[in-house]
Parts: structure tokens; C-alpha cells; sequence
């Protein structure tokens, strides 16, 4: 023992230092390291930077991180993308947008009679989808359509037309709203049997593969049951017109209604509103079911999945639930509160670029990674006042978990709200695509619009190139109309477009990944001045390589 000590009785035995380790330990090491953890290592020690500058895989591990992203494992035995082509492909993704370049597009063309406010549209996965809602003549009810849009050589795409009355296999069923995801090769449509069981709110899900006409092979059956109640009261008064969303995001699917008054004359009559969730590849029945009164005079709502196991119910405040288990309700976790009373919102969460694990068919084989749902972006989008609130989805995933499972928590605004989003005024159309937004704001000039990108990843704000203005400062709001200034600091990235649009041009506006698509409208041939049709798709390309 006295060998190991020095004259002073000082340790003297030898010291294995983490810089005397070979260098390929340095990166074994580095990459358990989150990504933030990585870069302040690297940016302190000189022997650490030049490990990562020379390791493409630690730089991967970065830019995935700054820009909110996962990895999507490659199906496909055939593909032997590098770790650094990845790296050059996602950085030349960070950079595709700042070009901005809004007078260069494509066109592609479709048959389309039906006006354009009649049409329920989405795109998302490079395929426009669209489907006419209930309309009393029979020979234009209820058709549907999916369209690859310009797809690269190299892509998996589903081409598909539904002519009227074949959307479902119930005869003469009233359709309530179709949902499509053709990365699960999905088709999902809600519906009533007829008239009768429609006032008494029995609607039922029916489940299809969008390239074929049989059940989806995930599926737990064809048809998905309700078990919340959803007969209405009968009212001498007033009548109420049922609006039911269909949404889904991975093995989940939620049917909501929100009943809408018609004329009311009393301001005391409640009608229900319910919301129903399935596990479709598991159960065509479920309890996990939500329900409520409101009255007239009550908020609109709306919801939308923030994971695989979290969504939002979308009112006043933003109530955040756990779905893990579809034999119970939702359990509420958390009530976020807004700093004021909102009305007329409508929810934007993308649902194109999110990893849907091991069911993802499609993309999986070309995909090389997708948006990570707790780093995403939530845009609320209120008309009264007319503000779009950006939030940014890490406050729904940073509760403690020691306090899951116990009493919800409510959340004043002044806590999560200033910096955890940014608020904006004025934005007559948003869309969102993982960490970007595109809002078009008027100029001054009457129904005269640009179009301003906003990349709210991390990277983009820290490492702005190109194009661009950097916005980290907080920015004060002003809400005239109830006499408050809305404090909010969430850090973006902005670029202008320099192309000033008319209004009509912007009626349908759409973003995947790196393309901006605008439908391209003409009069209808009855003349009537209000009823466009879209006969046409400009599909402008942002992306600065070829992903041939």
C-alpha cells in the first residue's frame, strides 16, 4: 500500500484520463451524447472538435437533433446511402427553402367539375386528395380522388378515383368526412346508414386499402363502432347540423362531432358534442370516448394528435390527454391556459412528415428520417381576435412523468406561453410542414398577399445561411380590440417572398416537405362569379438537389 503513496501520503497511482483514450472511443462516447450535449463538448476541448469534424456520424447526429428529426430505418436491402451523403442530403434540406424562389414552378392538371369550396381537400406524402361532401343530387355525391403529384422516378405513389356511391360498401350512405394516409395505404370513411340513423347520431368508420377495394390487411375488421352517446335532444326552437372530423395519425383514428346551431332563439339549450378513439389495427371497438354539453354561445372545437400516445382537444384552452389505453377515457394530463378568451379557432399540426414506426409501408423506403412529434410545431389559428398562435410541441412532452397519473395541471399562460411561441397578426392563410410555417400576410394593397416562410429548428436560427432574417428578439402583439399585448420570443428564421399574390391565387395553398404546391383556379362554366374551379396545380420546387 505505501508503494501507491507519495512522501506526503498522496495518491500516486496512475490516472486513466478520458483524452489519453484512442480516439475512436472519443466518438463511441459522443454519440450516447444528445445532440446539444455533443456540440458543447466539441466546442471546448480541441481534440474533441477534431473528432467531430472528422466524424460524419456525430455531424448526423447533430444536424438530426438541430433540426427536429429522427431517423426512419431504410427498408429497402438495395439502398446504401452513406452516413455522409445523408449528411449532405439533410443539410442541403435545411438550406432548400432559404432559396425561396417563387416564379419558377410546374403545372400539372386535373378533371375536376366540382367547385372548389364544395371539395374537402388535403396533400400530404406528394398526393393531393380530394373527396366531395354530401350533395342531394346523386350523380355528383360523394366521390373521391387521390393523386400522385409530379412524383420523382423514384417514388411509390397511389393513383386512385372513387366514382359516386363507391366510396363505401353501404349503399346510399350519407358520407360525414374521409381521411386518407397513404403511407399506411390507408383509407378511412366516416359515415351514417341513412337519414334515420344520422339523427340519431349512429355513425360508423369503415376501413379500406386506398389501392384496393378489400379491408386494409392492418386492420382489426371493416367497420369501427361508436360507444360514447350521441343522440341529440330534439329541439322546437332551434336546429343543429352535425360536423364530424375524421384524423388520424399511426395505428390511431378519432371521430369528433361538433354540433353547429342553426338560428338559435334560446341562449340555455345545450346539444352534446363527443369524440370518439380507436386503436384500428387492434379493436374495431373502443372506450376510449370523450363528451360534453355546449351551448350556442360556446367555443368552436377541434383536436389533433400531438404523438402516438398524446392529443389535444382545442378550445378556449389546449387540454392535452394520454391515449395509451383505449379501454377508458382519455386521461386529461394538463389544461393550458391562453391569456384571454379565443373564438372560431381552427388547429394546423402536420401529419406528412411523421414517423409512423414499423407501419410506415411506403416511405420508409426512400425516407431517411421524419419529424420528431415532441419537437414540432402547433399552429392555432383563432378569428376572434384574428391572431395564429406557433407553439412549439415540446411543452406537451415536458410534463414530470411522476406526475402522470396523477390530478391534472393547469397551466397559466404566462408559464408556457412567451417562450414557448410566437404570435402573429393578420395571416390570412398558414400552413405548417414539420419545423416550417408559411403564412401569407397582406401587403397594404387590397387582396394583395406575400408569402413569408418561417424555420423555427434550432439550426436554422443558430446557423442562418443564404437568405433570411434571424428573429430571436421577443415580440409585443398588440390585441386592440380587448386592450392586451401579447409578450411571445419562440426563435424563427424568416424569408419574404418577393412575389406579390392576388387572393384567388392563394385560395388553395399547400406544403409537403420541400415543395409549395397553389391550385390554379378558372371561372365555372354556370358563370357564376363566386364558384371556382380548380383545374390546375403549380408546384413550385424549393429543393436545391436532385432526390431523383
Amino acid at each position: 500500500m505505501n508503494e501507491l503513496m507519495d512522501q506526503a501520503g498522496k495518491d500516486v497511482r496512475p490516472k486513466l484520463e478520458f483524452l489519453a483514450l484512442a480516439e475512436e472511443l472519443y466518438y463511441y462516447i459522443l454519440s450516447f451524447l444528445p445532440w446539444q450535449d455533443i456540440l458543447r463538448c466539441t466546442s471546448v476541448c480541441k481534440a474533441l472538435r477534431q473528432t467531430y469534424i472528422s466524424s460524419s456520424e456525430l455531424q448526423y447526429i447533430v444536424e438530426l437533433g438541430g433540426q427536429r428529426l429522427l431517423t426512419v430505418p431504410i427498408a429497402d436491402p438495395g439502398n446504401h446511402t452513406s452516413v455522409s451523403q445523408r449528411l449532405q442530403l439533410l443539410r442541403n434540406n435545411a438550406h432548400a427553402w432559404l432559396q425561396f424562389n417563387l416564379h419558377a414552378h410546374s403545372l400539372q392538371a386535373f378533371s375536376i367539375q366540382e367547385q372548389f369550396y364544395e371539395l374537402g381537400t388535403s396533400l400530404a406524402d406528394g398526393h393531393l386528395y380530394l373527396w366531395t361532401r354530401y350533395n342531394e343530387t346523386e350523380d355528383s355525391r360523394n366521390w373521391a380522388k387521390i393523386v400522385p403529384i409530379l412524383p420523382k422516378p423514384s417514388q411509390q405513389t397511389i393513383e386512385r378515383s372513387w366514382s359516386p356511391g363507391s366510396l363505401c360498401s353501404v349503399p346510399n350512405a350519407y358520407i360525414a368526412d374521409v381521411y386518407m394516409d397513404p403511407a399506411q395505404n390507408l383509407i378511412a370513411v366516416a359515415y351514417a346508414v341513412h337519414n334515420d340513423t344520422l339523427q340519431e347520431g349512429r355513425f360508423y368508420v369503415e376501413l379500406r386499402a386506398l389501392d384496393g377495394d378489400d379491408i386494409h390487411p392492418q386492420a382489426a375488421g371493416q367497420t369501427l363502432f361508436l360507444s360514447v352517446l350521441t343522440a341529440q335532444d330534439r329541439h322546437d326552437w332551434f336546429t343543429i347540423t352535425e360536423v364530424l372530423k375524421l384524423k388520424g395519425l399511426g395505428r390511431h383514428l378519432a371521430l369528433q362531432n361538433t354540433p353547429v346551431f342553426d338560428d338559435p332563439v334560446s341562449t340555455t339549450s345545450r346539444v352534446i358534442w363527443w369524440l370518439q378513439i380507436w386503436d384500428w389495427q387492434h379493436s374495431t371497438t373502443s372506450n376510449s370516448n370523450l363528451s360534453d354539453t355546449m351551448s350556442h354561445c360556446q367555443l368552436s372545437l377541434d383536436f389533433c394528435f400531438v404523438g402516438n400516445d398524446r392529443f389535444l382537444m382545442v378550445s378556449d384552452d389546449l387540454k392535452l390527454y394520454l391515449i395509451e389505453d383505449m379501454s377508458r377515457e382519455p386521461q386529461l394530463l394538463a389544461c393550458y391556459l391562453f391569456p384571454f378568451p379565443l373564438a372560431n379557432m381552427q388547429c394546423h399540426l402536420p401529419t406528412d412528415d411523421i414517423a409512423h414506426g414499423s407501419q410506415m409501408q411506403m416511405q420508409a423506403q426512400q425516407t431517411m428520417w421524419t419529424s420528431d412529434p415532441e419537437h414540432r410545431l402547433l399552429c392555432y389559428a383563432t378569428f376572434r381576435p384574428r391572431l395564429v398562435f406557433v407553439i412549439s410541441t415540446q411543452i406537451f412532452f415536458n410534463l414530470h412523468s411522476e406526475r402522470v397519473g396523477e390530478q391534472a395541471v393547469t397551466v397559466p399562460w404566462q408559464n408556457w406561453g412567451p417562450t414557448n411561441s410566437r404570435v402573429f397578426q393578420d395571416s390570412w392563410k398558414v400552413c405548417v410542414s414539420g419545423n416550417r410555417v408559411l403564412q401569407a400576410f397582406p401587403t397594404g394593397t387590397r387582396s394583395k398577399y406575400r408569402l413569408h416562410m418561417m424555420d423555427f429548428s434550432p439550426l436554422a436560427v443558430e446557423r442562418r445561411q443564404g437568405l433570411g432574417q434571424v428573429v430571436k428578439e421577443p415580440s409585443a402583439t398588440e390585441i386592440h380590440m380587448l386592450g392586451k399585448t401579447l409578450i411571445t420570443s419562440l426563435p424563427y428564421v424568416e424569408v419574404v417572398s418577393d412575389r406579390v399574390f392576388d387572393a384567388v391565387e392563394l385560395l388553395g395553398m399547400w406544403v409537403d416537405r420541400d415543395r409549395l404546391y397553389l391550385a390554379k383556379m378558372m371561372d365555372s362554366p354556370e358563370d357564376d362569379p363566386g364558384d371556382l374551379i380548380m383545374d390546375q396545380l403549380k408546384v413550385f420546387e424549393m429543393s436545391i438537389i436532385d432526390r431523383s
